[in-house]
């Protein structure tokens, strides 16, 4: 590899330059900021961006060790024959970073990248309730929907109708339902059997549960629909279909 001094500068021109940059290298981290840390040296990842953020990832775990959100300013030293990193931000609230590079393993540095398509979400909530209420059927044959976000004191009831001639609220939830969807599917239930004085059916739809939360549902008498999200399509410009098969 360069020495230091050339690996210093060639580093600094690149930051400049606002280039993607990788660097795989074993390091020390300082961070003050939103908290006080130090990190001992160790084989890491570090991502400068072109609008100046900068992470460090360790070598497991999707979550950084250490960031700083942009604007930052950064400056590269050659200090006692180790590379440091020194970053921080040009506005409240105060952060500053400092890594001390001990090893480089390797640097890339890539310049003209663009991606200029913003991030679509889907196959989330919303997407399960306008679809439901289109096609009430596949949670129950006699479900007739009366609202959507229907405001109760305890919070929305994702879907307010009724089955079978008695009133029904249904939680919806995209990802896997836990205990505290449960509890609230209840409370919902509870409030609601109290304001109409009569008895109601109460469902959680997702497309699976945790087995703590389908132990309340049973003991409270609450229903549970179990709804899969892993053949939904995009919705994109080409005809026919885009959200079949939802139902598992």
């Amino acid at each position: 590899m360069q020495d230091n001094a050339a690996i210093c500068r060639t580093l600094q021109e690149d930051v400049d330059a606002a280039k993607t940059i990788v660097i795989a290298c074993r390091c020390a981290v300082e961070y003050w900021g939103r908290s006080r840390s130090i990190a001992g040296a160790g084989d890491r990842v570090i991502l400068l961006k072109p609008d100046t953020t900068l992470i460090i990832h360790s070598l497991s775990g999707f979550k950084p060790l250490n960031w700083m959100s942009p604007p930052t300013d950064t400056a590269v030293e050659n200090e006692s024959g180790a590379l440091l990193i020194h970053s921080q931000r040009t506005i409240a609230p105060y952060e500053e970073i400092r890594i001390k590079v001990e090893k480089l393993h390797d640097y890339r540095a890539y310049d003209g990248l663009a991606d200029t398509t913003k991030l679509e979400l889907s196959h989330n909530e919303q997407d399960m309730q306008k679809y439901l209420v289109e096609n009430p059927r596949l949670i129950d044959e006699g479900l007739t929907v009366k609202s959507t976000g229907y405001r109760s004191p305890l919070g929305f009831f994702d879907i307010y109708g009724k089955i079978g001639g008695k009133y029904a609220v249904i939680e919806l939830k995209s990802q896997r339902a836990g205990l505290p969807a449960a509890l609230q599917l209840k409370r919902y239930r509870d409030w609601l059997t109290s304001h109409l004085k009569e008895d109601v059916i109460a469902m959680l739809v997702a497309p699976s549960i945790t087995p703590n939360a389908l132990v309340l549902l049973r003991k409270e008498k609450l229903l549970y629909k179990a709804f899969s999200l892993k053949k939904i399509q995009r919705k994109s410009g080409r005809k026919g279909k885009t959200l079949e098969d939802w139902c598992s």
